[in-house]
Order: C-alpha cells, then sequence, then structure tokens
C-alpha cells in the first residue's frame, strides 16, 4: 500500500503555535489524540461528566471523512477506494440499515448540539473550537491524529490548550481495529476474518502509518505547542483508573472526584451533549462493536496482559507487518507515559 503520509509533513507547517493562557476567563481546550481502538469513548465518558465541561467528539475526523469517505472524487479510479463506494452504496440500498439511519437523523435533529455533516470543515472546526464557553471551565476534544496531521494550522489560536496522547500496544490496536473492519461497511454480513485486509477494506484512513503519525504529532506537539504533553497508555487507564486518572486530571488541573470513576450508561446523555456530527456521536452506539463503550459506566479491567490479543484474532500477514512497523513508535511514547 503506497504510504499517505509526507515525510516532511510537521516540518512544512508555516508557523509554530504557541500555549497561550492569557485570559483565565477562558476555557482550558484539552486534546486527546489517538489511534483507533484505545478506549478513548470511555476516557471521553469519563470526562463528560466533569462538572463545567463541554465534549467535543472528533470534529477534525469528521472533516477527514468529508475529504475522504464521503468524497466521490477522492482517488477517483482507485479500485480500493471504487470499491468502498460500492459497498457504501449497497449499504444504503438496504431497508434495514436505512431504517436505522432514519432513526439517528431523526434522533440528531432533537439536539442542537450535533451539527450537519457537511458543516464539518477544518477551518469550521478550528472557529468553533475558539468559540467562548460561557460558564465552562474544560473544553475536552477526542480526536485522531490522523485527522489533524495535514491541518496543523487549523487547531486553534489564542485560547488556552493542552494536549494528551492516548496510546495502546499494536497488537492490541490492530487486531481490535480488524475485527471492526469486517463488518463497519459489511453489517448484515461481515467478512470472514482471513478475507478481511485491516487496511484495503477500511481505505479512508492510513491504517499501516497509525503510530507513525501518532509519533510524529506527538514530537511536533511537544517542540511547538505544549512542551508537558501527556501520554496515556490505554491499558493502564483500563487496568487502574484509580492511579491513571487523578493523576492526569491533576496535570490538566481537573479537580478530581472518586465519582468520576463511574458514570451514567444512557446514551441519550452522550446524544444530548456531546458536541460534534450525528455520524460519530450517534451512529457508534447502534453498532455491536462500538456500543459496548458509548453504553459503558466505568472503565473495565482488560482480560488479556498488555500486548496479547483474543487468541481467535489471528495475526494475519497484514497485521505482523502493522504491529512489527508500529512498535518503533508506541515504545518510545510508553516509556513517557503517565504511570
Amino acid at each position: 500500500m503506497t504510504s499517505r503520509l509526507r515525510p516532511t509533513l510537521f516540518l512544512e507547517c508555516a508557523r509554530e503555535t504557541t500555549i497561550r493562557m492569557s485570559d483565565d476567563s477562558q476555557a482550558l481546550r484539552i486534546f486527546t489524540w489517538i489511534v483507533p481502538r484505545v478506549n478513548s469513548t470511555a476516557l471521553t465518558k469519563c470526562v463528560g461528566f466533569v462538572e463545567d465541561t463541554v465534549v467535543w467528539m472528533e470534529p477534525y475526523m469528521t472533516c477527514h471523512l468529508n475529504d475522504t469517505f464521503y468524497n466521490p472524487e477522492w482517488r477517483k479510479g482507485d479500485p480500493l477506494a471504487e470499491k468502498m463506494r460500492k459497498d457504501v452504496d449497497s449499504n444504503l440500498k438496504d431497508p434495514e440499515i436505512m431504517k436505522m439511519f432514519e432513526s439517528g437523523m431523526a434522533k440528531a435533529a432533537q439536539h442542537d448540539n450535533l451539527f450537519p455533516q457537511e458543516n464539518f470543515t477544518q477551518q469550521w472546526v478550528k472557529e468553533k473550537l475558539e468559540d467562548s464557553e460561557p460558564g465552562k471551565k474544560f473544553i475536552f476534544i477526542k480526536d485522531q491524529s490522523e485527522a489533524i496531521s495535514d491541518h496543523l494550522e487549523r487547531l486553534p489560536e489564542n485560547v488556552p490548550t493542552r494536549h494528551t496522547f492516548l496510546i495502546r500496544h499494536p497488537r492490541e490496536v490492530y487486531t481490535s481495529w480488524k475485527n471492526m473492519a469486517t463488518s463497519a461497511l459489511h453489517p448484515r454480513d461481515p467478512l470472514p476474518w482471513d478475507e478481511c485486509h485491516a487496511a484495503n477494506d477500511m481505505y479512508h484512513m492510513a491504517v499501516p502509518e497509525f503510530y507513525q503519525t501518532q509519533y510524529r504529532l506527538w514530537k511536533h506537539v511537544k517542540k511547538h505547542i505544549d512542551h508537558e504533553a501527556i501520554v496515556i497508555d490505554g491499558h493502564d487507564l483500563a487496568s487502574n483508573p484509580d492511579v491513571i486518572l487523578p493523576k492526569l486530571f491533576e496535570k490538566l488541573g481537573i479537580p478530581f472526584k472518586e465519582s468520576y470513576l463511574e458514570w451514567s450508561g444512557d446514551p441519550e446523555l452522550v446524544y444530548s451533549t456531546w458536541k460534534g456530527s450525528p455520524v460519530l456521536v450517534i451512529f457508534p452506539s447502534y453498532s455491536d462493536i462500538t456500543s459496548r463503550a458509548v453504553h459503558c459506566t466505568k472503565f473495565e479491567a482488560p482480560k488479556n496482559p498488555r500486548g496479547v490479543s483474543k487468541p481467535e484474532w489471528e495475526i494475519t500477514n497484514e497485521l505482523k507487518e502493522y504491529i512489527e512497523g508500529a512498535m518503533p513508535f508506541y515504545e518510545e511514547m510508553y516509556a513517557e507515559r503517565l504511570t
């Protein structure tokens, strides 16, 4: 698969961004940059119950979807891109899937915290994240590292920000990702494990480069934006939330309460409070694979040790390649994680 990551990506950013904390009345923007499948939705649910906090659910990723997945001109003629579009078109002709879609959109229409998918451009998100939030102390933004990597100039300016990075062992991430990929575009008839390709069947994401992209973003942020950027391992967080969460909150200036270790599982609280598009706020709760996180009520301890995946998730050739390629980037970040 051809690399989509430009080697000089972060060096090409036209200007340095700095943390500006001049106005204490402004809410602190807290970015959590992720690769997929790192227990990030559970963390987002937890933070969503912190007093005086606004949550944004992957606004830059929503832009990325508009640029790729929903863009009929993106990689037009590329066999894998055309196959992706064909799968999407097939889903749109399925009565049950369309019924679910219409139900979700009707629900979205009831909430002014949700915005039309077409609104989402990187500039629009930048301006939204620069907007004031009267009465709020924190604005928590969970987003994909890949989604911002080519758009660093669209990060908010002249507002206080902090940056955290959520990581997880590549073996756990890539096997979980492939499990999701089997049914992401085939919800009614999931692909067999050995027929699904972790990258080619989710072509709008640069799957082989998840960790390289996050690593370079982390390096850039530490040098130019937030010298005290925090790294958290998702396995650590899920295993010992009573240890990791208070330390994380202390570093971010969030008063910690024991009650933050458990929360309501009612998805309506997500639908009615999280800001974003219906595609990433509402529809994940309709999927068997992603709904568990939306309905969770606490961090669930992993059943396997770090770096061990489910035995039924065979390490296929592409998974082996991606895991081995990711390990150097993961290990350097892991060495600097919050403990």
